[in-house]
């Protein structure tokens, strides 16, 4: 029988205040699809600004063909971001906020304009820019088990908290496709990449998530912040230890867990 949506969302807000590890829903409702796991991360998130959170924008996930075979989707996927969990660049982070901790380095975008689908393409995104920023996705993987793509999207994609860097206007000229991404841990290089890495830019995966939006009848709104998806290797930091990256020309980002 399908889980009914009260059902998943209590559950999923237990883990979190919890700090605990559940089940994924599919265990539950093998037939879960991504579908009804949209409405349900709707009605997860609902469920928290009536808490008192409150949503700042969007992050895309599964940004690559290799981790969408591995969940069995075929496009990627997106969730809300909360302002209790964004941080500025060099910010301590706490590690108790976590289950299972893990670090991406992403692309940040905040965009100035509504951007709504169907037919939003990379330029029109661009025109909708108004700032870009270096910046981590501090994920939490806090599902046990084997989750499947319709448990993670339920979930809201692993989000935790952001690190944002300092922003940086669009300008002419400016190559979001090949900007160079140095990723630190513990002041070690660890892995080389540039921007292009995810979806061939960063800009296809905010058309992308601008689009994915509109099926659902949303769209970003001015002032939303987007992370567009992991450039690079995720590292697994613990409490005392540090991550940088460096951009070639949006600067850095650096934080610290305690």
């Amino acid at each position: 029988m399908p889980i009914a949506i009260p059902d998943a969302v209590a559950r999923l807000i237990k883990g979190r205040l919890a700090r605990e590890m559940p089940a994924p829903l599919t265990e539950v409702d093998p037939d879960l699809s991504l579908e009804r796991a949209y409405e349900i991360q709707r009605a997860l998130e609902q469920a928290l600004v009536a808490r008192g959170e409150r949503v700042i924008g969007w992050k895309v996930g599964f940004t690559s063909q290799a981790l969408q075979q591995s969940y069995g989707v075929t496009e990627p996927v997106f969730g809300f971001l909360l302002a209790s969990g964004a941080f500025s660049s060099g910010d301590a982070v706490p590690f108790s906020r976590f289950v299972g901790l893990a670090v991406e380095v992403e692309t940040a975008f905040r965009v100035k304009a509504d951007l709504a689908g169907p037919g939003v393409t990379a330029t029109s995104a661009l025109a909708a820019v108004g700032e870009v920023m270096p910046s981590f996705e501090l994920i939490d993987f806090r599902i046990s088990g084997k989750p499947r793509g319709a448990d993670v999207v339920a979930d809201g994609v692993y989000t935790n908290a952001i690190v944002l860097g300092e922003p940086v206007p669009v300008a002419a000229g400016l190559d979001l496709a090949q900007e160079s991404v140095v990723f630190e841990h513990n002041g070690q290089v660890v892995a080389t990449n540039t921007t292009g890495e995810v979806m061939g830019s960063p800009l296809n995966s905010l058309a992308w998530l601008a689009n994915a939006l509109g099926r659902t009848g949303r769209s970003l709104r001015a002032g939303d912040v987007v992370l567009t998806g992991s450039i690079s290797k995720v590292l697994r930091p613990k409490a005392g230890e540090s991550i940088g990256a460096s951009f070639t020309h949006l600067g850095t980002v650096s934080c610290r867990f305690v």
